[in-house]
């Protein structure tokens, strides 16, 4: 495959980023997923499946709150699974190259949102005069600026910055390499942190210990564990109850219903 091909491909990934909201956000988005279809296009879809388990480890916890938008993990996963692979770096030191590209990628999103303030003045415009199709047409170009901006990050980033970051690597010392590799081990143990401090609460506390008791003293696979989360879920939310308000548009009573049942537990 030619470099040009590899820079589209990745860069198709890169827009899809942001696409996943257009499609109800099933979060595909995610490092989990992209890693390996990056590893596929580089050609070691192995080394991407293992770094995607990596790198969704430390994003765990990476949401949005408010007006705060977490550094881009999709990109950031894309770009370190392809430099990774073509560096030939320890796995580990995937993680030291995706957080500073992370935090680049939302940094110039942040530029085109603020750019957005003034498109945004046109959309008030448009409802103002109650021309609802001049609303949605401002809101898909922004949508569209945005897909075509992780697209230009990625096709550009691989295109022009391959070599030099694979020349830059290997001018790095051995020494210096482990280190990384060591301190990009620890990552993930603390994205797994700062999920559980968001997480962590007197009703979801003995799911987790109970888990972490499965897997740790009777080795229960990751299958097992999802499939008894699911049975969970069942016996203490009464979702048939729950998906009909949804269908009917009562969307009071079934959050009212879920927070009865948190209740009750």
């Amino acid at each position: 495959m030619s470099h040009l091909t590899q820079a589209i491909l990745l860069g198709l990934l890169g827009g899809y980023c942001h696409f996943d909201w257009w499609i109800g956000c099933p979060y595909l988005n995610r490092p989990i997923i992209l890693a390996p279809l990056a590893g596929a296009i580089m050609g070691d879809f192995q080394t991407g499946l293992y770094l995607g388990a990596i790198l969704e480890s430390y994003f765990l916890g990476n949401v949005v709150i408010g007006g705060y938008q977490a550094p881009d993990a999709g990109v950031s996963s894309i770009l370190a699974t392809a430099f990774t692979i073509s560096a030939g770096l320890d796995t580990n030191a995937a993680l030291l190259l995706a957080v500073p590209i992370a935090v680049i990628t939302t940094s110039l999103q942040d530029i085109l949102w603020a750019l957005y303030s003034f498109s945004s003045k046109i959309a008030d415009k448009y409802a103002e005069e109650g021309n609802d199709k001049g609303v949605y047409l401002v809101m898909f170009l922004e949508g569209i600026g945005n897909i075509l901006l992780k697209f230009l990050i990625v096709f550009l980033a691989w295109m022009y910055g391959s070599e030099t970051v694979v020349a830059l690597v290997n001018k790095i010392p051995e020494p210096i390499m482990n280190g990384m590799a060591n301190a990009g081990g620890v990552l993930p143990a603390i994205g797994m942190a700062i999920l559980i401090s968001m997480i962590m609460n007197k009703n979801n506390a003995p799911y987790f210990f109970l888990g972490f008791i499965l897997v740790a003293f009777f080795n229960m696979p990751t299958i097992g564990i999802a499939v008894l989360g699911m049975i969970i879920i069942y016996l203490r939310f009464d979702l048939g109850s729950i998906a009909q308000s949804l269908r009917t548009g009562d969307v009071a009573t079934a959050v009212a219903g879920a927070e009865e049942d948190e209740d009750d537990f």
